[in-house]
């Protein structure tokens, strides 16, 4: 008895460390004639106040330390960079560059624990809210973040407006690999992800091992049951989908989000599957209200603040936002080209909803 309830209070103690604000998911899919594109909600409680950064090859960045001096690795972004930022800070938290590359941090509540801080590591050291800026601006595949990672010390470090925000990482390339990077008790975990999902906590590998629980599903309906002579006969389509979860919690999203992006039909070039992936994403948008924290005034209210999609082969980055859901995008090369310095793109876009009415006949 006391064994189980030690375990009991263990449950608990994990569940009150995680923040109510933990409701970011991605996801990618693959054309049959190779084209890859990646899609993400953000979710978060406090407003992000995002914009689109346009940050050309060249840009000089200076990693912050736990003690919140920019006194970090330095670098100068090899690759222009286009992507939502936060609280206007110079910083990408989810984008892609002209190489192709896209890569998102997702909230990741209750386990995150970052390298311990190492002043005699300061040159090689970045805060967490600061690795996909420079993931976006340093490299062209994930082969070469799989690398170029292993000599990065990420610290936890407070970002302005949010504080010491937990977060893991997302990377994908054109050619459709893709890896997820997580610091969980001072050590980097990296993980290749086939199925390319994300989601929040716990980690990948547990929220790997639960997708066990869900081998029954399929995209193909159940027979009629026949029992002593009496037929029973399926109330309608998607019984190979029941049991599906339809709850916002991150395991259950990772597993909703897969079961879609697995059993849709592949289709055929990037409108197609620009398409596609946007039908997809919109399954996980979070209306306000329905998630709901215990603070006061639904301050602890998760909803979906924006969400983007990339496609990574012709380089076109695509969002919208609670306000507008009509999709814009910025074409990343167009925009990077003459760029002297970081540029801003609007992201309050006034809602246009086309009156075609006249084209009646």
């Amino acid at each position: 008895m006391l064994k189980w309830l030690s375990i009991l209070c263990i449950i608990v103690l994990v569940a009150m460390t995680v923040s109510a604000a933990d409701a970011c998911t991605s996801v990618r899919i693959k054309t049959d004639d190779g084209y890859v594109l990646y899609a993400r909600t953000m979710e978060f409680a406090l407003p992000m106040k995002s914009i689109v950064s346009v940050i050309p090859k060249g840009t000089k960045f200076q990693g912050t330390l736990p003690d919140g001096t920019s006194k970090g690795m330095v670098w100068n972004a090899k690759y222009g960079v286009v992507g939502m930022n936060a609280a206007g800070m110079p910083i990408i938290v989810d984008g892609m560059n002209e190489k192709g590359l896209a890569a998102g941090a997702l909230l990741f509540p209750g386990f995150a624990g970052y390298e311990p801080s190492d002043p005699a590591k300061a040159n090689t050291t970045m805060a967490q809210y600061e690795v996909i800026t420079w993931i976006l601006s340093n490299f062209a595949t994930v082969d070469e973040v799989r690398e170029g990672i292993k000599g990065i010390r990420v610290c936890e470090a407070s970002a302005p407006e949010f504080g010491p925000i937990p977060l893991h990482y997302v990377v994908h390339d054109a050619k459709g690999d893709c890896i997820v990077i997580e610091h969980v008790k001072g050590k980097m975990n990296l993980y290749d992800n086939p199925l390319g999902v994300l989601t929040n906590s716990p980690p990948f590998d547990w929220m790997m091992i639960d997708l066990r629980n869900f081998v029954n599903l399929t995209a193909v309906n159940v027979p009629e049951l026949k029992l002593q002579g009496t037929t029973l006969e399926q109330l309608g389509q998607g019984t190979g989908m029941l049991g599906l979860p339809g709850d916002f919690t991150p395991p259950h999203r990772l597993v909703r989000i897969l079961a879609l992006s697995q059993s849709a039909y592949p289709v055929h070039g990037p409108d197609a599957g620009l398409s596609l992936i946007m039908t997809i994403i919109n399954n996980v948008d979070i209306p306000k209200g329905a998630v709901r924290g215990k603070g006061d005034k639904g301050a602890d209210d998760d909803f979906t603040q924006w969400v983007t999609a990339a496609d990574l082969g012709r380089k076109r980055f695509y969002f919208h936002t609670l306000e507008n859901k009509n999709w814009h995008y910025v074409d990343v090369m167009k925009v990077l080209e003459g760029a002297k310095g970081v540029l801003s793109v609007p992201i309050d876009i006034p809602v246009d909803y086309p009156d075609v009415s006249s084209t009646a006949h």
